[in-house]
């Protein structure tokens, strides 16, 4: 297949919250990395998806990439494992694939896609939701169907599910069976005890859990509980934080910032107010950038994606983790990440990783957690807020973040008034009041 002329935007759509272009770091950035040898552009490793047999790239194409053009491009360089989800995009994401289908080897892939749901859904409902996600697939079968961020054990026994996958089964339209969790939302069960249960279960073949070097302790747990029982993992939001935030220029907004102003006025702020709120938040991180500073020079850091890159080979390291599924949404961005397929993290890289812990181990909320919940005198889902901050401030998926963020019954703005009870509660020392008022001001309109 040759590779298309067209490029993707949706990296200038990005430049505040990102990086700038990934192809214009790679070159200085790859070459740090041990083991890289002869830049191939293509997957060099691969690892057995735990009892599903397949031989899974180590790098794997999660949900960000909506356009079919890219699929292609990411399984040209070898990407065999592709993840969505029935609400990536509102189906868009699955129709990126169907729309690469035909270009691909069936037989030399593996599909997942994902269903939310309750314990109200019937097993017709789920199998008519299915349906769709297979049309938009264009596809005569799933490799695998999970059941999306799951925070409530009960779910696990769901009849209608288990119902519905094994009619699927029958019907050669889904083999295997997932999960993905992140942890509680507004309440309910961690992520290390939801996914330790399922891989138990015997009826889960595969699981989607966080896992990064900042946030391990739940994920190992959870692998250590896969390898036992022969699940195949993957992992997600594998980049913990950023290093640079960029300027706003009220007069020329671009890249996440103009996104998130034209979301403001949109829902009735006026220009004036849209601005200043940027500004105020803008203000407020480079209060905090200013204890970067020491450390990006020491690191000599310009950029987020010496961080992003170190942060995947770190899980790549860890032979339990099968594949990684990393949001690549463009050409560039597959240029880049690619390559470290079957690479390993360098001294200097690991000192990176340490040294970056251990400056900002009280910036980031771990995802899941809820030890600091008891303490709220609100109750609000901490991590779950966060989590939608990571969103909005790592992936520039503003309206995504502020459509979940919406949902809450409660939110970051309680905290405006309120004593804080919960100060002292994080183990990690995260501010959490003030992370739920930094939080509301960029994800409430």
């Amino acid at each position: 297949m040759q590779k298309s002329s067209k490029r993707s935007n949706s990296m200038s759509r990005r430049q505040f919250f990102q990086v700038g272009s990934a192809a214009a770091v790679a070159g200085s950035t790859l070459s740090m990395c041990s083991g890289l040898g002869e830049k191939t552009g293509k997957i060099r490793k691969h690892r057995v998806l735990g009892r599903t047999g397949f031989k899974v790239s180590d790098i794997a194409l999660g949900g960000a990439a909506n356009e079919s053009d890219v699929i292609r491009y990411a399984y040209d360089k070898g990407v065999n494992y592709f993840d969505t989800a029935e609400s990536y995009g509102g189906g868009a994401s699955e129709k990126a694939i169907g729309g690469a289908m035909q270009f691909m080897d069936r037989k030399k892939i593996f599909i997942t896609t994902k269903i939310h749901f309750n314990l109200e859904e019937t097993e017709e409902s789920l199998l008519e939701r299915f349906g769709k996600c297979q049309e938009r697939l264009q596809t005569d079968y799933v490799d695998a169907l999970f059941i999306h961020s799951v925070s409530d054990l009960n779910i696990l026994n769901h009849t209608g599910f288990h119902a519905a996958t094994e009619k699927l089964k029958a019907d050669g339209r889904v083999r295997f069976v997932g999960l993905s969790s992140h942890g509680p939302g507004d309440e309910g069960d961690s992520m290390e005890k939801v996914l330790c249960a399922a891989s138990e279960d015997g009826r889960f073949d595969l699981m989607l859990l966080v896992y990064n070097f900042m946030n391990r302790e739940e994920g190992e747990k959870v692998l250590a509980a896969c390898k036992k029982n022969n699940v195949g993992t993957t992992a997600m939001k594998t980049m913990p934080g950023r290093l640079i935030v960029y300027p706003f220029d009220p007069e020329n907004p671009t890249g996440g910032y103009k996104e998130w102003m034209d979301s403001m006025i949109e829902r009735g702020r006026s220009k004036d107010e849209a601005v200043k709120r940027i500004q105020d938040w803008v203000k407020e991180q480079e209060k905090l950038s200013e204890d970067v500073k020491p450390f990006a020079e020491k690191h000599g850091i310009q950029t987020n994606e010496k961080l992003r890159m170190a942060s995947l080979q770190w899980v790549l390291a860890n032979p339990d983790m099968h594949t990684v599924c990393m949001g690549l949404e463009n050409y560039e961005e597959l240029d880049a990440f690619i390559p470290l397929s079957g690479t390993k993290l360098s001294h200097a890289d690991a000192a990176f990783l340490s040294d970056y812990q251990y400056a900002f181990n009280n910036r980031y909320c771990r995802h899941g957690c809820t030890t600091c919940v008891d303490q709220c005198a609100h109750k609000l889902p901490v991590s779950t807020i966060m989590r939608y901050s990571y969103y909005f401030a790592m992936f520039g998926r503003e309206q995504l973040a502020m459509r979940k963020y919406a949902k809450l019954e409660s939110n970051g703005s309680l905290c405006l008034n309120c004593t804080a009870p919960c100060t002292g509660a994080c183990p990690h020392g995260v501010d959490i009041r003030n992370n739920m008022i930094s939080a509301d001001s960029i994800l409430s309109v």
